[in-house]
């Protein structure tokens, strides 16, 4: 959001130089470069914040199918039958837990909170080990 809102303040300022003084090509330049650059950012993060949200059920369904089969994975190490190698679960279960605290974290930071969907973030679940 804040990121947003910065390129969005770069934009403006952008335009405001570019109607101070028409005759100095300096300004001028420095008002069109910071204008263009500030649109070309706002609308880039427009787009990632339209795909964010974009397929959020679709992504929560993806996470519960994978979190679900990590559990059983889990249990299967923990039970007397060794079908699967611990080393490889306790890897794949790590990354899962890292992955989901990364997506909590930046779905919750004031900085990046638009680009990351706050529903996925509340759906994953993480794996007690």
């Amino acid at each position: 959001m804040i990121a947003l809102i910065i390129a969005l303040v770069i934009t403006v300022i952008g335009i405001v130089i570019l109607g101070v003084d028409p005759y100095n090509f300096i300004i001028e330049c420095v008002g069109g470069v910071s204008a263009l650059v500030g649109t070309v950012v706002v609308l880039c993060m427009i787009m990632a914040i339209i795909f964010a949200h974009v397929g959020v059920d679709v992504r929560i369904e993806e996470n519960k199918i994978e979190y679900d089969s990590l559990c059983e994975r889990y249990e299967i190490i923990t039970s007397e039958y060794e079908d699967v190698s611990k080393s490889d679960v306790i890897k794949d279960i790590a990354e899962w837990n890292t992955r989901v605290h990364g997506y909590k974290y930046w779905a919750y930071s004031p900085w990046t909170n638009w680009f990351y969907s706050k529903r996925i973030a509340d759906e994953m679940r993480m794996i007690e080990r």
